[in-house]
């Protein structure tokens, strides 16, 4: 009895691993099972740690913390399936030189180095059937952990593109109003298409690396100008204060601003993946003060375009603070006073 419930469990755990392992690696909503909670869990302990010393500091390790959660979590439970597994038969492995079967430990001890592919020759399978199970499990181990690792390739490098985004995107404005004063020519606001243009695909493609690789949300870094969610709220905002407050024959013409908006639209939808509730936020208020203090044109924002949006802005209120931030900190400066002359920052 005792033999089939180890198969059993054995067979389960090497199967929903494996499953994870390629799903979370391959699949284009890349967050399995395992590979989701695991991340969640040491986002939390980040997260609370983080506000109990009241610093972002502490969030800049999670990112990388997290992958490494994850592939030794893999890498525990294939060697533990794989345990149970030859725990099911006494005569799974033996010892070469006394031919006794091995306990506990030396199995654990066999498993182990046959999935490395080590091989050092002290056990061996003790009949033809584990044999061919264990040449098996040393191939499947060498392609499993191999995937696992080139999991890290990818991610490294969207890390790298998500934080040059974040850089372009904070050169424009630090802010949703200073983006748009930062581009106000006296009468229109063309030119922002140029910029809109281009920041469009970089979104795009950011979008769905983070479908793809739910863990470089976990990514943070403690400057803003480097941080993405943060200016990427402060940019769909900006669109929002154009739609809402502009008159439409002085905004960026549709070309450039439908495009903009779909694309950040499709990097919200990402936030399926981090177990974020945006119903238990709250709407944050849209703030035109600077904009009526620089005697900008404003037109009476319709009511109840405000109550369509309602729903977007809080996912983006929600995806600011699941990752440490606070929302009023999307208007805050990338860069302190004495890096330089006020009129750059």
């Amino acid at each position: 009895m005792d033999s089939t419930i180890n198969f059993i469990i054995g067979v389960v755990l090497v199967t929903v691993t494996a499953v994870d392992l390629i799903y979370t690696t391959f699949a284009p909503r890349g967050s399995g099972v395992i590979s989701g909670p695991v991340t969640v869990i040491v986002w939390r302990v980040f997260l609370n740690v983080g506000r109990i010393m009241k610093s972002r500091t502490v969030l800049t390790g999670a990112g990388i913390v997290i992958v490494f959660s994850i592939l030794l979590t893999w890498v525990l439970l294939l060697w533990a399936g794989n345990v149970f597994i030859y725990s099911s038969a006494d005569d799974a492995i033996v010892n070469t030189t006394t031919k006794l079967p091995a306990d506990l430990m030396e199995r654990v001890y066999f498993t182990g180095y046959t999935l490395s592919t080590l091989g050092n020759g002290d056990f061996a399978a003790g009949t033809d059937g584990w044999r061919v199970f264990t040449a098996f499990i040393s191939f499947s181990g060498l392609i499993f952990i191999t995937i696992a690792i080139t999991y890290m390739v990818p991610v490294l490098s969207a890390v790298t593109q998500r934080r040059a985004l974040s850089i372009r995107i904070a050169s424009i404005g630090n802010s949703p109003q200073r983006i748009l004063l930062n581009n106000w020519n006296g009468e229109n606001y063309k030119k922002l298409e140029g910029q809109f243009q281009n920041l469009t695909q970089e979104i795009i493609h950011q979008g769905q690396m983070h479908l793809s690789y739910p863990v470089l949300h976990y990514f943070q870094h403690e400057d803003k100008e480097a941080s993405l969610l943060p200016n990427l709220a402060a940019l769909d905002e900006s669109i929002t204060l154009l739609l809402l407050y502009i008159p439409e024959h002085m905004r960026p013409g549709d070309q450039y601003l439908i495009p903009l908006r779909k694309a950040i639209t499709t990097f919200i939808g990402s936030l399926t993946s981090l177990y974020i509730n945006p119903k238990n936020t709250d709407v944050p208020a849209l703030q035109t003060n600077e904009l009526q203090q620089a005697e900008v044109p404003l037109q009476q924002a319709d009511m109840q375009q405000i109550e369509q949006l309602s729903k977007r802005r809080r996912a983006l209120k929600a995806m600011v603070e699941y990752n440490g931030w606070q929302w009023k900190e999307i208007s805050a400066p990338v860069l302190g006073e004495v890096m330089d002359l006020p009129s750059m920052l």
